[in-house]
């Protein structure tokens, strides 16, 4: 069990190696991905002149001084296109140049007409999507065919990552084994041992770099793949930033860990289109392409595993996943992920033969020995601030043992000791790990009497 929630309050814990830096190299030397060139002309976007045009009049509704540099930055695309729909929309009268304009193009404001106003709010009805004009769909699956990486751990990392857990060293060492191969794994056994802080431990080893742009365009809709809670991006270099000689519309970010766990619906597993919105939204093992893709609590989602499985580790294994557009188009798109389960059922009680055979690596996560219980609770205990009387370590792991049934779990220690931690907030004492606050504690937490304290 982890000592702590976060790592840097973990006593023991050995510190990680820092992500990659936001600019330069990242930390496993490799260089950078490079990005696309820079788009030179409207007919480079690969998306309809009246698209960007729409959402240039979008931007400029939602923007209080828009110029034309400033407007070039929002659609992530050169000014130079940007100055050449401008006066298209000039020309149209939807827009106007304001008095406070300065003597430079580039330093000129703008704001809508009244009949630029009236084509915004229907380019709003059309779609609400204002962003990043988006790479055709062909442009992304012809520039991501030469990444073939997927987000595994790095070993060493992982390894040192897991010293915050209380576990056997041959446990560790499958553990490693499995989520650095690269190949589907599974984590399975009782409840509250450690599988979901593996995963969380797992995400932070992670290494490498990719790329993807914010939105794609394909048959006329918008699908956003760019989700800020999953996707870290890094810096550009500052002589790529002010030289404008990359495609502004893709982004550099992090190998993704994308953790899904009991609320996967069937429908998530598709593109997710809201009409109030207009576009569509990426599922989330889309999300996850390059990265690694952990599933918690396999086996209780509303999605049956076999359902799952059937849909991604075939995926998986083409290399790419069919989705339907809201018009029922069906369209692919990359997936190349690592995938990780996790699951209190028995694997075989839960899948058949034929899906087993999918998933090499099948772990079993184990419950804790006396020993083991003994550390996690020592190591909690100092994370927590809480003394420790003499034989309160014993008494503790006594009083769990026959409170649980001998059900233990590396959860345990910490749950009793925060009770611990509550009691004495509330009578105002130094919270003490010894007999009678063990035996409460363990009396309200198992909801039963943990029998008589040892002698």
């Amino acid at each position: 069990m982890s000592v702590n929630e976060t790592k840097d309050q973990a006593p023991g814990a050995v510190a990680t190696e820092p992500h990659p830096s936001e600019s330069g190299t990242p930390a496993n030397g490799r260089a950078l991905p490079a990005l696309p060139s820079a788009p030179e002309r409207l007919e480079d976007l690969g998306v309809p002149e009246s698209f960007v045009e729409d959402l240039l009049l979008k931007t400029l509704y939602r923007t209080a001084h828009p110029t034309p540099v400033g407007l070039a930055h929002s659609l992530c695309i050169p000014p130079v296109i940007v100055r050449g729909v401008l006066q298209e929309l000039k020309r149209h009268r939807f827009i106007e140049t304001t008095s406070a304009s300065g003597r430079l193009e580039g330093d000129w404001a703008y704001r809508l007409t009244e009949a630029g106003m009236e084509a915004a709010r229907h380019a709003f009805e059309r779609s609400k999507y204002v962003g990043p004009v988006p790479v055709p769909l062909q442009e992304y699956l012809r520039i991501l065919q030469s990444d073939h990486e997927v987000g595994r751990p790095d070993a060493v990392r992982l390894a040192r990552a897991l010293q915050q857990l209380v576990l056997a060293r041959d446990t560790v060492a499958k553990v490693c084994l499995a989520l650095t191969s690269g190949r589907p794994a599974m984590l399975w056994g009782a409840p509250g041992n450690g599988k979901t802080t593996i995963l969380e431990l797992c995400s932070e080893s992670i290494q490498g770099v990719t790329i993807m742009p914010v939105a794609v365009w394909v048959s006329g809709h918008i699908v956003r793949l760019y989700d800020e809670l999953v996707h870290t991006p890094i810096d550009l270099d500052p002589a790529e930033a002010s030289g404008h000689h990359v495609d502004m519309r893709w982004l550099r970010i992090r190998r993704p860990f994308v953790f899904v766990g009991g609320e996967l619906r069937p429908e998530d597993l598709d593109l997710a289109y809201d009409p109030a919105l207009g576009y569509h939204q990426a599922p989330p093992h889309v999300k996850a392409h390059g990265g690694l893709l952990a599933i918690d609590d396999f086996g209780r989602q509303q999605v049956s595993p076999h359902q799952l499985l059937n849909r991604w580790i075939a995926a998986l294994e083409r290399g790419e996943d069919t989705l339907s557009l809201v018009t029922g188009e069906r369209i692919s798109f990359p997936f190349r992920s690592t995938i990780v389960f996790s699951t209190n059922i028995e694997p075989r009680t839960m899948l058949e033969e034929a899906h087993l055979r999918r998933i090499p690596y099948k772990i079993r996560i184990p419950e804790p020995t006396d020993e083991q219980l003994a550390e996690i609770f020592r190591r909690f205990a100092s994370a927590l601030h809480v003394e420790i009387a003499e034989g309160g370590l014993q008494t503790a792991v006594d009083m769990v043992q026959r409170a649980s049934q001998g059900n233990v779990r590396s959860c345990h220690p910490r749950d009793v000791l925060q009770l611990i931690v509550e009691e004495a907030r509330f009578v105002k004492r130094t919270p003490t790990l010894e007999p009678g606050a063990i035996r409460r504690a363990c009396e309200v937490y198992f909801a039963t009497d943990p029998g008589a304290m040892a002698r």
